[in-house]
């Protein structure tokens, strides 16, 4: 499978189907992925793909198999979670011991709200299987997904093992990417602390529904989840 790839799941609940036709997954950049990987991917995929425009100009050209498609929802950019100078200058700052992960995951859903708010909305209307997906499938990803599983009912530590299982694909994610031109770079290992920072401050917020209807109406933050959570029982 493609780098990072895996189901997006609410582990333990048996009123789920096995053979639902639309999963959500995660997965690290589409272009990361040779043709044998993708070979092996469900068919009709959508992209959720949480990159800047500049990021996907810079992906090598690559022919979609049939029935699938890429819906560009960049998190970070103008209008988005946060801007990306901001975004860069933070991972200077994690790169040089100044700063951690999780500093940049609160920062970037306090900041963020109206942008992981409209993610989840877009997300819930998408049929089909779909694959939230960014550069490495690690923080962009990892921030949707861990408010997604919040947003849904998963225990606490459902959402930290997910974060961590980007740490097995970890070597061959890293080494399939692009230069990103930093002077030194980042430790990319995922650490249990960083986004359970994340989850204290949600806390704060009252939680990951509550968080929401900062920026949607309640009702339509329930209608999310009741849309989502079918889509990621085993």
């Amino acid at each position: 499978m493609p780098p990072n790839w895996r189901p997006v799941l609410l582990q333990g609940r048996g009123e789920g189907r096995q053979d639902r036709d639309d999963r959500l997954y995660r997965a690290a950049a589409l272009s990361l992925a040779t043709d044998e990987e993708i070979a092996a991917c469900p068919p009709d995929l959508t992209w959720f793909d949480l990159r800047t425009d500049e990021e996907r100009a810079r992906d090598r050209a690559r022919c979609l198999p049939h029935g699938w498609r890429i819906v560009p929802f960049p998190l970070v950019g103008t209008d988005a979670a946060f801007d990306q100078h901001a975004a860069v200058g933070s991972v200077r700052e994690i790169a040089a011991g100044r700063a951690t992960w999780g500093s940049l995951y609160c920062t970037a859903i306090t900041a963020g709200l109206a942008s992981f708010a409209a993610a989840l909305q877009a997300l819930a209307g998408l049929p089909g299987p779909v694959v939230i997906t960014c550069q490495g499938g690690r923080d962009r990803t990892g921030m949707l997904v861990a408010l997604l599983l919040c947003l849904i009912g998963a225990p606490r530590e459902e959402v930290v093992a997910d974060y961590l299982q980007t740490n097995v694909d970890y070597l061959e994610t890293r080494r399939r990417q692009p230069s990103n031109g930093l002077a030194v770079e980042p430790d990319l290992t995922c650490r249990a602390s960083d986004v359970e920072e994340m989850l204290d401050l949600l806390e704060k917020f009252g939680g990951a529904h509550a968080y929401l209807g900062r920026a949607l109406p309640s009702d339509e933050v329930t209608t999310i989840a009741h849309t989502l959570r079918p889509r990621l029982l085993t």
